[in-house]
């Protein structure tokens, strides 16, 4: 029973990857939180490079840019759900290192799962599901985008 002051869960549905309503609020994509793969290759000479995707017009923020990921499913590791949406979004992934996992919640207790990770050399990403562009950039270059705005706060606090 609801009412005035009374909390209601939401409905939980069947499918695997989903909306699902946060404790505040707030409506994300995965019932079990979404997990990124943010992948970096320092040159010899030169600045550190970040893989970049732009999200698609069908998607929500559509336009801006950020790093591949999504939805958690049921059972998986951030990591694992970062790399196969990466995979899913951007084409193969060369092999990475992994440098840090940070987990940020919304408030509401839903988390996003940023993985980072360092390759070798820049390779080519495509547009694959949900991408509408790809590009390596500087830390510069990447402030200069239309960042998404839950990966704008990430990297104001890293």
């Amino acid at each position: 029973m609801s009412g005035p002051g009374r909390k209601t869960q939401p409905k939980q549905m069947s499918s695997v990857d989903r909306w699902t309503i946060c404790e505040k609020g707030h409506i994300h994509w995965g019932a079990d939180g979404a997990a990124g793969l943010l992948l970096k290759q320092v040159p010899e000479h030169g600045e550190p490079v970040y893989l970049f995707q732009q999200r698609s017009r069908w998607v929500d923020h559509a336009g801006t840019w950020g790093i591949p990921g999504g939805a958690i499913r049921p059972g998986e590791l951030p990591e694992l759900a970062a790399r196969r949406e990466a995979e899913e979004e951007i084409g193969q992934v060369s092999s990475y290192r992994v440098t840090g996992m940070d987990a940020q919640d919304c408030g509401g207790g839903w988390k996003f799962h940023t993985v980072t990770a360092d390759v070798d050399s820049p390779f080519q990403a495509f547009c694959v599901r949900e991408t509408d562009a790809t590009g390596w950039f500087t830390r510069e270059e990447m402030w200069r985008l239309s960042l998404h705005p839950g990966f704008r706060r990430w990297l104001e606090e890293h």
